[in-house]
């Protein structure tokens, strides 16, 4: 009875577990009785670790430049290169190279480059990548050259402990015999001079500006005929790789970033200011106004100017994308050139964005035509602007974008017959693709982190269009590597930029996660190997439990929602007892319920069971505001209630309040319908919360004039954005951006799918969907999502008083139909039409 039951469960929202299905079932009854249950989670046998069964050749270690491998007297953003020559076989079937390296490396075999890497992780688990490369080895000598930057010091998605290299090249041949090429004394190796140290931070979560003198560059390096004698032999930093600080390094499980170029139009604008180059400590701050009002053409050309006046050509790709820039110029040795890069302009001039600097790289020219290189510090950005001091005539031939794209592989679709909607769900996609790199990321321009909370929802959304299940994966474990001995979380994880507490929300968002991978995976093995950790996490917010069961007075960063902020705008109170932290409270004790039964642990599904009942009573009770009509965001130390939003009720929605109660009723006429209680907007954050609740609650319409008002200027821009405005002024009136590229605002995509064309999983991993469009005003809609047991594709248009529906399954999925009147259909593989009356006609 209890596993129907949870079954049953299964097919209820992305954004947490509903109530209808839960509410009022005996949780005893259906539990295994007897004397000999534990008392406590079963803990099971845990498997030996899989990076344990990748062998390395005899040698391998970690290397550095000999007499710099003092592993207690880090250097700083150490730009470093190594060379090794080596003989391959005529008859090699097969060559596999593993690279890896503290902090970021670049590889070369006979002088093409083959491999960035790697991606991020963390010392308890360190991802290598891995790399075919077969047809690049020649018969004969072969060299292979790498360029690492150990940048010394955490970033937002970097623990950088010591300097290393990491290789080894394993050759086979066809008579089943092996060579090796690894990382030992035999390398060469020596700094790169173009990079000066040391150089500002961009950021606290990212590493630091990139000046490059290009009159001291070595050129041809990286190619096999260049003369190394005079580099200095390698030695090892660690002899053996269990010695380290890092745990275990295991292969990584995504696929490599692809590269392809992007090329910015010919036509810019241009500017001349007086100001002089800023020293190199200086490079970050936001630099004077610009009219920009002359256009320039590429190849444009500049004359000689003195050193107090700045010319400036200003580059536009007319949408964010994320990579590194590059552009070929000619110019007089010594001429300095700075790149600054942004995802909007204000007043002509990149503004700097929060708690951060503007986002600078300088080159120093040496002379005649050359090319101009971001190395390591890729991003997203729209404008590039060239602040060029130069003697003598400049010119800037060509600027591209070297564009990264992690392959998610065929996506899904979706089209109707409103234009705005369709360019919305295109600048969704686009944000999902800039957000998804070595990880899902917040924004691929401004921080670049792995936040749970914010993953969680891209994540669900990523499932709306793709496959994604690896990455989505990724994060859940990335970010579980953070818990510490209580069981409270860092909200962001691998991160070696230390500066922020726990975020109670985001531990619950985390465990909620596990449920999310499940249901849209079918692979519930990931929270079974977690089992006692999540069990850990919640433990920890029994601390402070109130007689209700609720929570209240709990530490650290109480992040909730932005609503209308930052500066100015309203945002939802925090509160003693704050309702969204206890909404998730009760999902997340659900959720353990639910695991706790399948995976044979009674006692604790007993426990959650109970633990949820008395929860969602408590919330009731708590939060609800009779005379408005909603739930409130949160009480005061004296019980006194805080401010109302669109947030909190969207929460209440989906965690409380069943479609067709009087309460969800009264949410969806005060807060959504007719919202004359003027509650907070929530941000695109909590949007996601929105539009998931409209759409459970069959009141999709309302979300389409929400989404065209909010999200008008985002079209614009070409991708989602972190908040309502762009930017704002400090109060020195110097603009400060906010990010342009944040997929938490992506949500509409999972929106037009689930709710529009209606494709919602009926149990986990897509083996049954349910199929319930609401047309919302439309004439007709399609899409497709692709999961791992195939594309599902939907269309549907009304006509003639009539609504015709078109489902097409792939094998082994069935599910069920329901139309805007009523009329229901089974499905099965392949093609099916369902039609019945157009209700809204």
């Amino acid at each position: 009875m209890l596993r129907r039951d949870l079954l049953k469960l299964s097919a209820l929202s992305l954004a947490g577990l509903g109530v209808r299905e839960l509410c009022g079932s005996p949780a005893t009854s259906a539990l295994p009785s007897g004397t000999n249950e534990p008392i406590g989670p079963s803990l099971e046998p845990r498997a030996r670790p899989s990076a344990m069964e990748v062998t390395w050749a005899a040698g391998t270690g970690l290397i550095w430049m000999k007499g710099e491998t003092l592993f207690y007297d880090n250097p700083r953003n150490r730009f470093m290169r190594f060379r090794r020559k080596f003989d391959a076989p005529a008859n090699v079937v097969r060559a596999e190279l593993r690279l890896w390296a503290d902090t970021h490396y670049i590889a070369w075999l006979n002088g093409e480059e083959i491999a960035r890497g790697p991606g991020r992780s963390d010392w308890k688990w360190a991802l290598f990548d891995t790399h075919d490369v077969t047809a690049r080895l020649r018969p004969g000598e072969n060299t292979l050259a790498v360029l690492a930057l150990f940048q010394g010091f955490g970033t937002g998605g970097r623990q950088s402990l010591m300097q290393a290299l990491l290789a080894h090249l394993a050759i086979e041949m066809a008579d089943g015999k092996k060579r090796h090429v690894v990382s030992d004394t035999s390398w060469k190796t020596s700094p790169a001079p173009e990079f000066q140290r040391p150089t500002p931070r961009l950021h606290a979560t990212l590493g630091c500006m990139e000046v490059q003198d290009l009159r001291l560059a070595e050129d041809g390096w990286q190619q096999p005929a260049f003369d190394d004698r005079a580099w200095t032999p390698s030695d090892y930093v660690k002899p053996t790789l269990g010695m380290g600080p890092w745990y275990y390094f295991a292969p990584e499980p995504l696929p490599a970033r692809t590269v392809d170029e992007v090329v910015f139009p010919a036509d810019a604008k241009g500017d001349e200011v007086a100001f002089a180059a800023p020293p190199v400590d200086d490079l970050g701050a936001v630099r004077p106004p610009l009219a920009l009002g002359r256009k320039v053409t590429l190849p444009a050309r500049l004359s000689g100017r003195d050193v107090g006046t700045a010319q400036v050509i200003s580059l536009d790709l007319g949408r964010d994308e994320c990579g590194y820039f590059e552009a070929e110029v000619t110019g007089p040795a010594g001429a300095t050139v700075d790149l600054l890069c942004g995802e909007m302009l204000v007043d002509g001039r990149v503004p700097k964005p929060g708690t951060a600097r503007v986002h600078t790289t300088r080159f120093i020219l040496r002379g005649a035509r050359q090319m101009l290189r971001v190395v390591f510090n890729w991003l997203a950005l729209r404008h590039a602007q060239l602040w060029v001091w130069t003697p003598g005539e400049f010119t800037l031939h060509r600027a591209t974008l070297r564009r990264l794209t992690l392959p998610l592989g065929e996506g899904g679709h979706f089209a109707c017959d409103d234009d705005f909607l369709n360019r919305l769900d295109t600048i969704c996609a686009h944000t999902l693709r800039l957000c998804a790199q070595d990880g899902i990321v917040d924004s691929s321009s401004r921080e670049q982190q792995q936040w749970i909370g914010d993953g969680r929802f891209t994540a669900m959304t990523l499932h709306h269009r793709f496959a994604a299940g690896t990455i989505h994966r990724r994060l859940i474990e990335q970010v579980g590597h953070g818990i510490d001995w209580m069981g409270s979380l860092v909200p962001r994880f691998p991160t070696g930029n230390l500066n922020v507490s726990p975020i109670p929300l985001y531990s619950l968002h985390w465990v909620l996660a596990f449920r999310d991978y499940a249901w849209f995976t079918g692979d519930t093995a990931l929270a079974r190997e977690w089992w006692p950790m999540l069990l850990h996490a919640l433990r920890w917010f029994t601390a402070f439990e109130r007689e209700d069961g609720l929570v209240a007075n709990v530490p650290h960063w109480m992040y909730i929602d932005l609503g209308e902020g930052p500066q100015p705008g309203r945002v939802p109170s925090t509160g003693a007892l704050n309702a969204t932290l206890n909404f998730h409270y009760l999902a997340a004790t659900r959720v353990a319920a639910e695991f706790a039964a399948e995976f044979g642990d009674p006692v604790n599904a007993r426990h959650f069971q109970a633990k949820a009942r008395r929860l969602e009573a408590a919330n009731r009770r708590a939060f609800w505001d009779e005379a408005t009509g909603a739930y409130r965001d949160s009480l005061d130390a004296r019980g006194g209630f805080g401010t109302l939003s669109e947030g909190t009720n969207a929460f209440a929605l989906i965690h409380l309040e069943a479609p067709g109660s009087a309460r969800a009723a009264r949410i969806l006429e005060t807060i959504f319908a007719m919202p004359s209680a003027d509650p907070i907007k929530a941000s695109p954050f909590t949007t996601n919360a929105v539009l998931e609740a409209l759409g459970q609650h069959g009141r999709g319409e309302l979300a389409i004039p929400r989404l065209k008002q909010r999200y008008a200027p985002q079209l614009e821009t070409g991708s989602t954005w972190e908040h309502w405005r762009s930017h704002h002024l400090t109060e020195d009136g110097v603009p400060e951006g906010h990010s342009l590229s944040h997929a938490w605002g992506a949500g509409p995509l999972a929106f037009f799918v689930n709710t529009i064309a209606g494709i919602r999983p009926a149990s986990r991993g897509w083996e049954t969907v349910r199929i319930a469009p609401q047309p919302a005003g439309l004439a007709r809609a399609e899409a497709s999502v692709v999961t791992a047991r195939g594309r599902i594709a939907v269309r549907w248009e009304r006509a003639g008083g009539r609504f015709a529906l078109h489902a097409t399954l792939p094998a082994g999925v069935t599910g069920e139909c329901v139309l805007p009147d009523g009329t229901t259909a089974a499905l099965r593989a392949g093609e099916n039409t369902v039609t019945g009356a157009d209700s809204a006609a």
